[in-house]
């Protein structure tokens, strides 16, 4: 199986995004999408060009995949979208509010401003008689930037929480807006695979950002056997896309 991991931006870069999912859509499985409007009435002033009905762009252009939408806490940031190929048959799709507390300030620009943590999405389906879960998930956005606070060491908290009651292969599939050293990611790769480790990946970001950093990850356990793990460089947004093979 194939799977592709990938921070849309809201389609800010709408033509070459669209163009490089169609290119992937023939061969891959599994599509985890981070930000992703639908229907949106209100866009957060850094993604005002993003698409407000881009779910359902989505769900034209990959006919041959059911689509299903989480739709975030907070609605002006978008929301999370997995898309599956139709030949897969999903026994359970469901998503969780992980870190409801409203935020106490709105000025981005204060030190204690923070983002409420969005909903965990994930599927659930059985391939070769394996079971499998798939989980996507934004994490909070800090002022003070991508380090350790008490909201986000809660956040992965409730997020293995999630990861360690379900059963079979698990995968995680997450912008989560931290550090590789940081005690956030710790809980969550412990006894686990970070493929970003593994695989000795520098940075997630494309030259958009104009700056190397790592806040992608991909997070299996151990029943999953990943055949290949690749950085794709294509320019489609200010993130770079995670490719999966595994069985």
């Amino acid at each position: 199986m194939k799977l592709i991991s990938l921070n849309l931006q809201g389609g800010l870069i709408y033509g070459p995004m669209m163009e490089f999912i169609k290119k992937y859509s023939s061969d891959t499985d599994i599509f985890c999408f981070q930000e992703v409007f639908n229907n949106a009435t209100a866009i957060r002033p850094i993604l005002g060009n993003a698409r407000p009905k881009l779910f359902s762009e989505l769900n034209s252009l990959l006919l041959n995949f059911n689509g299903y939408y989480s739709t975030p806490v907070e609605h002006d940031v978008g929301g999370l979208a997995i898309f599956i190929k139709k030949t897969f048959v999903v026994t359970r799709i469901n998503d969780v509010i992980i870190f409801p507390e409203l935020n106490k300030t709105e000025n981005e620009n204060d030190a204690n401003y923070f983002s409420m943590g969005r909903n965990l999405q994930f599927i659930e389906f059985y391939y070769s008689e394996k079971k499998y879960t798939i989980f996507n998930f934004h994490g909070m956005w800090i002022a003070k930037g991508k380090l350790d606070s008490d909201r986000r060491i809660e956040q992965s908290r409730r997020i293995r929480k999630f990861f360690d009651e379900s059963i079979g292969a698990k995968i995680l599939c997450t912008d989560l807006n931290v550090k590789p050293n940081t005690k956030s990611l710790g809980i969550l790769k412990e006894g686990n695979r970070d493929l970003i480790q593994e695989y000795g990946v520098t940075s997630t970001r494309s030259s958009l950002k104009n700056r190397p950093e790592i806040v992608d990850y991909v997070i299996t356990s151990p029943e999953v056997e990943v055949e290949r793990f690749e950085v794709l460089k294509d320019e489609v947004s200010d993130h770079l896309q995670l490719l999966m093979e595994f069985n």
